[in-house]
């Protein structure tokens, strides 16, 4: 028994760990989304990626942690803004939470745009098993960083990826496929 639990082990870092350090440092690309904010706004993915990275957080108005990040999320939002940085929170709420975000919001100071995500179409499309998610895309569309759940001090290693981001310039998808953009 030992020796088959031994090699089962050995199986697993032969060909699961692999797996799992590739897909933390594979990039893919961002699904573009339209969803309505909290005025009946409609916003574009690929529209708000014109100016600067995007910031996506899934949340909800019972997830705890999720109004703790979102809250430290504020502070990192009112420092990039300006230099293009945007922040999406995708509500994920059910139809009986709904009426509370507007007043949670408004209540919390957060001027960052808040959507609706009632149909779960975005949370589906971005693979979300759980929340709070966040999503970091740079602005040629390619998902930079993920991270779920939050704990106090992850909102650093976010500002450090976003400073990044804004320091430097992204080639065209061409030109970074070794292709020369004929301008």
């Amino acid at each position: 028994m030992r020796n088959l639990i031994f090699r089962f082990g050995i199986i697993l870092l032969l060909v699961v760990v692999p797996t799992l350090i590739q897909s933390e440092t594979k990039i893919s690309s961002a699904p573009n989304f339209v969803a309505k904010d909290l005025s009946g706004t409609k916003v574009e993915l690929k529209e708000v990626l014109k100016g600067g990275p995007v910031l996506i957080s899934f949340w909800a108005t019972w997830c705890k942690p999720c109004i703790k990040e979102l809250g430290e999320l504020q502070k990192v939002y009112k420092k990039y803004r300006e230099k293009g940085f945007e922040i999406l929170a995708v509500d994920v709420d059910g139809p009986r939470s709904v009426s509370k975000v507007r007043s949670m919001v408004k209540g919390l100071g957060w001027d960052f745009p808040v959507l609706w995500d009632e149909s779960k179409d975005i949370y589906r499309s971005y693979q979300v098993l759980g929340i709070p998610h966040t999503v970091l895309i740079n602005t040629s569309g390619e998902i930079v960083y993920t991270h779920t759940t939050y704990r106090p001090g992850d909102e650093e290693i976010i500002k450090k990826k976003i400073e990044e981001l804004l320091n430097k310039p992204i080639q065209p998808a061409e030109e970074k496929r070794g292709e020369k953009s004929e301008k």
